[in-house]
């Protein structure tokens, strides 16, 4: 007999089995690791691990947004104070020519209204994290415990990974987000899983596209952190822009909630500006600041909520993993 397929809805999740018992093995398999790796006072995230950058930035909400687009963060002419953090998606620090996966994380400060979690440390902010590619590299929950278990047991570990056809369509697409850069600025960043825009049936994704001209790649690449260079060299000339932008749901099964391995089709609209301050940002305080920012997609109006089996083992995830991050960084080192 034939298995029914359940029909899917726009805006509804889809719970997988035992997802909230891998959501702690994620947790204790990446605590381990940062434990096994780092010493107290100098441990880093698992992933974008190297950091080019900590910068100031407004975020400005067009004036002429559609009134069903008004929810959340999205309030008609609204500018937000922001940090930007521009980052290399490696577990690991490494030269910057190496291929990767880059990152963008943005927070805005004091964002009115009922926040789902709140930042421990900066309370009213609300996070976008994004990446230079449209997809995320597993689907869900259970296969993000295979992959987050094979890049934390070293080469022996991945090596065993890749040789299993299960998880060949991971190794494939890990491949093809790994691209060379010579300028972060020149990258377009998604926030690949989907999130609520106040309505039951309204769903979308986020994205960032650069919207400044005259930007040129690196012309040394042989300093191993050439990326934060060229972006110091960027924002002393004057500031970086970029558009903010939604996408919208229109089709459950195209455009799946519970998949970030699918790339929706639908078109992008630009609801927001995004300007980084002409500024110096490469100092001991600031860089920082930056390392203990924490970020979660969870750090987000009520209206904005995130929505799919990454999203909601990002919200333990995320809370147990940077706690433990800034503790560890911000313990008292033992007198000499």
């Amino acid at each position: 007999m034939a298995v029914k397929t359940p029909t899917l809805e726009i805006g509804k999740e889809y719970l997988e089995p035992n997802e909230e018992q891998d959501t702690q093995k994620i947790i204790d398999v990446i605590i381990k690791r940062l434990k096994r790796d780092f010493p107290p006072g100098k441990t880093l995230r698992q992933f974008h691990a190297k950091m080019h950058g900590c910068v100031k930035a407004t975020f400005t909400v067009l004036p002429g947004i559609p009134q069903n687009y008004q929810y959340g963060f999205l309030v008609p002419g609204k500018s937000y104070d922001a940090w930007v953090r521009i980052s290399n998606g490696n577990v690991s620090v490494a030269h910057d020519k190496k291929a990767d996966l880059r990152g963008m994380a943005i927070k805005l400060l004091d964002v009115k209204g009922q926040m789902l979690v709140q930042d421990d440390h900066l309370p009213q902010s609300h996070d976008f994290l994004l990446v230079s590619y449209p997809m995320l590299m597993s689907p869900n929950v259970s296969a993000m415990l295979r992959n987050i278990k094979a890049l934390c047991s070293g080469t022996m570990g991945l090596a065993l990974f890749a040789l299993n056809p299960i998880n060949w369509s991971t190794v494939y697409r890990t491949l093809q987000s790994q691209k060379k850069t010579g300028n972060m600025f020149m990258l377009k960043y998604y926030s690949v899983s989907p999130f609520r825009l106040g309505k039951a049936n309204q769903v979308v994704k986020y994205a960032a596209f650069p919207a400044s001209e005259n930007l040129k790649p690196s012309n040394n690449q042989k300093n191993k952190n050439f990326l934060r260079q060229r972006m110091k060299r960027d924002l002393v000339v004057g500031p970086v822009y970029y558009d903010f932008m939604i996408q919208f749901q229109e089709d459950a099964v195209k455009m799946p909630i519970e998949d970030v391995c699918v790339e929706w089709k639908s078109p992008w609209h630009k609801v927001a500006t995004i300007e980084i301050h002409q500024q110096s940002f490469d100092t001991a305080e600031q860089n920082t600041f930056g390392e203990n920012l924490t970020y979660s997609p969870w750090h987000c109006h009520k209206e904005n909520q995130p929505l799919g089996g990454i999203n909601r083992a990002r919200k333990a995830a995320y809370e147990a993993i940077g706690r433990f991050r800034v503790a560890q960084n911000t313990k008292t080192q033992p007198a000499k």
